[in-house]
């Protein structure tokens, strides 16, 4: 009887050991990651096709003037390119992001010359694979490369052989692209709907001014999603806005950091960084709670840091968190904390204060 009576205490206690690990377990709230950065609202992406004059002669005065960062989905065969390869240089130091457009933006609009239906696939292979690798050789590049499709086709080649093609396309740009964007394909994108090859844009932008670039904006702006303009020429050239449109809609996203204005590569970067992030509570204590990390990406292409959120135990009032053993600022917004993590660090520590 004593021996079974000892079996008994040593379940008991195991079972109380066990229970009390469930609820700590059960009181500590999990990290989240924040949709935007900095718990921003929503997101707009500035970009631009083709590579052309105005963009080097208007669109980076503009932007340089209110603090904000484009795209620059740039065909690598066309004059403004070849010319003034400096000035694209200079745009990408400046922090501006430099894509692919094809070298000669072939596409399947009628008007256009080289025409995609005279396309094999070896030709458009070598369009995507020499337009890459002269933005990378010129830019200088090993933060990984986006892509627009030419016209927003997603094939090439006689009418019927366009299915069997779509496929040898988007085969062929992923193999140098991380991310794509569609050019007519009008929709805004929540981070739970990325599909990375087939980003929608908010539509066609020529001849619009600010009230109707706004407009465009609205469904992303007020159900907290991410839009994505596509402009072409700016104060002249072909599907030209005015340079005060674009002028305008540059000062009020510069008037609302509500609104995360950021490159397309960066956001796609965002997105996948936080369905990538693995966070697994580690040992804790009564004032201490640790979470281990894990960043499964290449750190070479997604490296921004995420914004994640935390709510504080019961019993805290406040904390101090620490990334890797260093501090990190939070801010409070009641029981909740936020903070941005550095891409690849390894744990976090909060402590009860």
């Amino acid at each position: 009887m004593p021996a079974c009576y000892a079996k008994i205490r040593l379940l008991i206690r195991a079972l109380v050991f066990f229970f009390g690990l469930l609820c700590a377990a059960q009181t500590t709230a999990p990290l989240t990651v924040t949709s935007w950065p900095g718990d921003r609202t929503a997101v707009i992406s500035l970009t631009f096709d083709d590579a052309m004059a105005t963009q080097l002669d208007n669109v980076g005065p503009i932007l340089k003037k209110h603090g904000l960062h484009g795209t620059f989905f740039v065909a690598t065969g066309s004059e403004a390119w070849r010319t003034r390869i400096r000035e694209w240089q200079q745009l990408a130091a400046e922090g501006h992001e430099i894509g692919g457009h094809t070298v000669k933006h072939p596409c399947l609009l009628a008007q256009i010359d080289p025409h995609a239906q005279d396309y094999t696939p070896q030709m458009m292979e070598a369009e995507i694979r020499d337009g890459a690798e002269t933005i990378l050789r010129e830019i200088r590049g090993t933060h990984g490369l986006t892509f627009a499709y030419t016209c927003g086709n997603l094939s090439f080649g006689a009418p019927a052989d366009q299915a069997r093609n779509a496929a040898l396309y988007q085969r062929y740009v992923s193999e140098h692209f991380f991310a794509a964007r569609l050019y007519g394909w009008v929709g805004t994108v929540a981070p739970d709907e990325l599909s990375v090859l087939t980003v929608p844009d908010l539509g066609f932008t020529a001849g619009q001014d600010f009230r109707g670039l706004l407009a465009m904006a609205d469904p992303a702006l007020r159900n907290h999603r991410w839009g994505v303009f596509t402009f072409h020429g700016v104060g002249g050239e072909w599907l030209s806005v005015t340079s005060d449109a674009l002028d305008e809609l540059a000062t009020y996203l510069a008037r609302h950091p509500e609104i995360w204005t950021a490159t397309f590569g960066d956001v796609v970067r965002y997105i996948q960084e936080s369905q990538a992030l693995g966070t697994h509570p580690a040992e804790s204590t009564g004032g201490a709670v640790q979470f281990d990390l894990k960043w499964p990406l290449n750190p070479q292409v997604f490296d921004l840091p995420l914004t994640l959120k935390w709510q504080l135990p019961g019993a805290w009032n406040a904390c101090q968190a620490f990334g890797d053993g260093k501090p990190l600022a939070t801010v409070a917004r009641g029981k909740t904390v936020l903070f941005d993590v550095a891409p690849q660090t390894r744990s976090l520590r909060f402590q009860q204060k």
